[in-house]
């Protein structure tokens, strides 16, 4: 049973055909992805949703000898930096690396984690500016993190099996992936032009471990997107966050493939307390070595 009525359908289609006319859809560049990430991401509630699952059934049963992760996909920081953050004063040091093509990002992320090392916890922080499959780890991790990340490597198979082996055993890898939903409609039809390729969603990370009868646990994040700026025409907040979502830059789209993308939007999106909010879930899967 399809999740939209038929007009969407119809706008869903109508993009699709504008995208497939397209010469090239370009991705956002490091500074306009840095950028629109910052504001979806102040307009969000999933990342808190994410962290205080991660703290209550990952970060809190971890023991002072399991001080070693790995987070792929790192951006910024600001998500590690509260997992660093929580740990302080539970465990004496912590090895802390992060994988980050974006050099941006990197830069941020080395950065916002040296600034959390305190005398409680020494963290020993590095960041790797490349994209992870890039080098081979042994095992190395007791925790190993994709928070949202899966999406942009170019075998998230190969991905996935060699996290799980470069977990120490008792280790764990966590990833966090959207579900096929009306969010990421129109961002699924520009990474096919983009990368060549369907994204990821949660079907394909089932399909992953069933497939290879890896044992494994989920469990559904229920979070909101405040997409209220992008519905003001003038407002480049609203801007940003239709250019994260859909993974381009939508200025340097047809005027009528913008329309069409500002009109499905709206459609989903739902009144609260005088906002427009998108639904925004995520769903967590872990995997346990041993």
């Amino acid at each position: 049973m399809s999740i939209y009525t038929s007009d969407q359908r119809g706008m869903i289609d109508s993009i699709d055909r504008s995208v497939a006319s397209l010469e090239r859809v370009n991705s956002l560049n490091n500074e306009d992805y840095a950028r629109c990430l910052e504001v979806f991401e102040a307009n969000s509630n999933q990342r808190f949703g994410l962290l205080n699952w991660l703290e209550a059934n990952v970060l809190s049963k971890m023991t002072k000898s399991a001080n070693s992760i790995l987070s792929v996909g790192c951006g910024t920081g600001a998500f590690d930096e509260k997992i660093l953050q929580y740990l302080s004063g539970r465990m004496e040091h912590v090895e802390y690396v992060g994988i980050e093509p974006n050099v941006l990002e990197a830069g941020e992320f080395l950065k916002r984690m040296q600034a959390q090392s305190s005398d409680q916890t020494d963290a020993d922080v590095s960041v790797l500016v490349e994209k992870f499959g890039d080098r081979s780890f042994g095992k190395d991790f007791d925790l190993i993190v994709f928070v949202q990340s899966i999406y942009y490597l170019g075998d998230r198979n190969s991905a996935i099996d060699a996290a799980l082996k470069a977990l120490r055993p008792g280790g764990v890898v966590v990833i966090a992936v959207a579900p096929d939903e009306s969010l990421n409609t129109i961002a699924n039809l520009i990474w096919r032009r983009q990368m060549g390729q369907k994204s990821w969603f949660s079907d394909d990370m089932r399909h992953h471990f069933d497939t290879r009868g890896i044992a494994y646990s989920e469990t559904r994040i229920s979070a909101n997107l405040n997409a209220t700026a992008c519905f003001i025409s003038e407002s480049q907040d609203g801007k940003n966050i239709i250019d994260f979502i859909v993974q381009t830059r939508t200025d340097r789209l047809p005027e009528t493939l913008q329309k069409n993308i500002s009109e499905f939007l709206l459609s989903i999106s739902e009144a609260d307390d005088g906002n427009r909010c998108l639904p925004h879930p995520v769903d967590i899967f872990t995997c346990k070595n041993g």
